[in-house]
């Protein structure tokens, strides 16, 4: 038999892909059998909502990160030191 992909999709909504030349493989436990499509399909909210965590991340870390230098600021610190004691970046004035 010609090499097959099978989708499968878990209770826990995990994704995984097999590949196989089994005539009747068969599922795993705790698996279900899904569609190319419906497995790219959760693959891209997947992705979608790892991009938005890692987004969420990098904001709160900006965040804090300008609140460090804010503080160095109101204490009278140079901006180029309150920047490298921070790892703020402030936006450049153009």
């Amino acid at each position: 038999m010609a090499l097959q992909t099978l989708y499968y999709e878990s209770t826990d909504g995990s994704l995984q892909t097999v590949e196989t030349t089994a005539e009747n493989p068969a599922t795993p436990q705790g698996w279900t059998l899904i569609d190319a499509e419906t497995y790219a399909a959760k693959l891209s909210q997947w992705q979608a909502a790892q991009d938005q965590k890692n987004a969420d991340v990098q904001a709160a870390e900006t965040a804090q990160k300008k609140a460090a230098y804010d503080a160095l600021i109101a204490a009278n610190f140079d901006p180029a030191v309150a920047q490298t004691l921070s790892g703020y970046q402030p936006p450049t004035g153009g």
